[in-house]
C-alpha cells in the first residue's frame, strides 16, 4: 500500500449533465424555519455540493434537494447574477424574484457562525457584479496576475478571502494523501499551488486563467481543467473513497498519532477508530491515550470568544509569574479566521527579568486550577457543600465545616487524600 501509483496517461471524463442530487432524508433538528436553501449544483459539482448540503443541516438549516416554491435562498459558486436567472429560466418555477440570490461566500460565513448572517451587500448576486474583479478586463486578467506572482509566499499577501475554495480544497486533499503515503515532493507540490490560487484576487473559469502561474505542474493541471468542465474531479472522488487514506484520516485525527502509528495500525488490520479503542493489544503513548480518551473535545472546533477567553485565562495565569510579561494569540486566530481546532500563544518579557522555568509554573498552576474546579463541582453535586477560597458550607446542615488542611477537607467531603503531585489531572 505505499507504492506510488504512477499518474494515469489518460482517462475518460464522463458528462453529468441533467443529473441531480439524491434527496437526503433530514434526521437533523432544523433550528432555522424562516429561511430554506437551495444550493445550486452549477460550477460546484455533486460530491462537494452533497457535503456543503449535509452540512448545513447538521448546522440546524434547513436545505432542499430540488428547487421549488418553498425555497427562499438560492445559493451559486462562480456564478453571475446573470447566469443564476439563465438557469432559473430553465427550471419549472414562478417568479424568480422571489429567491434571495447568493454567493457561497454567505452560506460560508452562516456556517463559521453556526446560524444564518445578516444579508449584505457583498453576499448578494446583483446585476452590477458581471465585471470581472478589480476592474481589469478579463483578457488581461491572467497576464497581469501571471506577472505579479512570486512563487514564495512570503512575498505575496494573501487574505481569507478564497476565490477559489473548490480547487484549493481538492488540492489539500490530494496534498493530504502524498503525506499519508509519505511522498513529501507531490504532498508540497499540490500544497504550493493551493497556496498561489489562495493568492488570487479573481475565481478561476478556464484554463487560461493559471497560464504563467508558480507551481502549477501537470499533476495540479490535471485537477484544475477536471473541475472547470465537469465541477468535480474523479481523482478527488478516488481518494476520498480509498479506504487507506478514509483509515488514515481518521488515525491521525488523534492526538499523538502521526503517519508511522497509522501506518502500524492500518498494516495491523484496524481499519476505524473503534477498532482502534477495542484492541487491547495496542501499545499506545501516554499521549496518544489522552488522544483517544478526549478525542470529542479535542477534535471540536474553538470558536474566536472562546480564543479570546483561553487568552485571558493565560495572561492572567502569567501575570502571576512575570507581571510585565506579553501574551500574543498567533496562528489562525492571528490570521483573521473565526474558527481553529487550537490556539497559539507567544509569550514574551519586555523587562530584565527572565524565568527559564515559567512554563513549567504556568502549567502547574492551571493544572491546581482544574483540579480545584473539579473539587468544588463534586462538593456542589456530590455532596450539597459550597466550597470556595474561604469555607467550606454544608447546605443541608446549614453550617461551616471547620477545616484546617486540605486533609480534613477531602475528609468532609469523604474523599480519599489526594497529593499535590497526583493532581496532574
Amino acid at each position: 500500500m505505499d507504492r506510488i501509483r504512477a499518474p494515469a496517461l489518460s482517462y475518460q471524463r464522463k458528462k453529468q449533465k441533467g443529473m441531480h442530487s439524491p434527496n437526503l432524508s433530514c434526521s437533523y433538528e432544523i433550528k432555522f424555519n424562516k429561511l430554506v436553501i437551495f444550493i445550486m449544483q452549477r460550477k460546484m459539482g455533486k460530491t462537494r455540493r452533497t457535503f456543503l448540503m449535509e452540512l448545513a443541516r447538521r448546522k440546524g438549516f434547513r436545505v432542499e434537494s430540488e428547487l421549488s416554491d418553498s425555497v427562499t435562498h438560492i445559493v451559486a459558486e462562480n456564478s453571475s447574477h446573470l447566469e443564476v436567472l439563465d438557469w432559473l429560466r430553465g427550471q419549472t418555477v414562478g417568479d424568480s424574484s422571489k429567491f434571495e440570490l447568493l454567493d457561497i461566500s454567505w452560506f460560508t460565513a452562516c456556517m463559521e457562525a453556526g446560524r444564518p448572517v445578516d444579508l449584505e451587500m457583498k453576499y448578494r448576486l446583483t446585476e452590477q457584479d458581471q465585471s470581472p474583479p478589480l476592474n481589469i478586463p478579463e483578457s488581461e486578467v491572467p497576464s497581469f496576475i501571471a506577472s505579479k506572482v512570486s512563487q514564495y509566499s512570503c512575498e505575496r499577501k494573501t487574505t481569507l478571502n478564497n476565490y477559489n475554495k473548490k480547487f484549493t480544497d481538492a488540492f489539500e486533499i490530494m496534498a493530504e494523501n502524498y503525506e499519508f503515503k509519505e511522498n513529501e515532493l507531490f504532498c508540497l507540490e499540490f500544497l504550493r499551488a493551493a497556496s498561489v490560487l489562495k493568492f488570487l484576487p479573481f475565481p478561476i473559469t478556464r484554463m487560461k486563467d493559471i497560464q504563467g502561474l508558480p507551481c502549477m505542474g501537470d499533476r495540479v493541471r490535471d485537477v484544475i481543467e477536471e473541475i472547470i468542465e465537469e465541477g468535480e474531479s474523479s481523482r478527488i472522488k478516488e481518494v476520498l473513497n480509498d479506504e487507506r487514506y478514509k483509515s488514515f484520516k481518521q488515525f491521525t485525527s488523534v492526538f499523538g498519532v502521526g503517519v508511522k502509528t497509522s501506518e502500524k495500525w492500518y498494516r495491523a488490520g484496524l481499519r476505524t477508530l473503534e477498532e482502534v479503542k477495542a484492541d487491547k493489544t495496542l501499545k499506545l503513548s501516554k499521549m496518544q491515550k489522552a488522544g483517544l480518551l478526549y478525542y470529542e473535545d479535542l477534535v471540536s472546533c474553538v470558536s474566536e470568544a472562546e480564543a479570546d477567553a483561553v487568552s485571558l485565562i493565560v495572561k492572567n495565569t502569567v501575570c502571576t509569574f512575570l507581571p510585565d510579561a506579553l501574551v500574543t494569540i498567533t496562528g489562525g486566530f492571528r490570521r483573521g479566521k473565526k474558527i481553529g481546532h487550537d490556539i497559539d500563544f507567544l509569550i514574551t518579557n519586555p523587562g530584565p527579568g527572565e524565568d527559564d522555568e515559567l512554563l513549567h509554573k504556568v502549567v502547574d498552576l492551571l493544572k491546581k486550577q482544574q483540579f480545584g474546579r473539579d473539587l468544588r463541582r463534586y462538593a456542589t453535586h456530590e455532596r450539597k457543600m459550597i466550597l470556595d477560597n474561604h469555607a467550606l458550607y454544608d447546605r443541608r446542615k446549614r453550617i461551616f465545616l471547620r477545616a484546617g488542611s486540605e486533609e480534613e477537607i477531602f475528609a468532609h467531603l469523604g474523599l480519599d487524600y489526594v497529593e499535590p503531585w497526583e493532581r496532574n489531572a
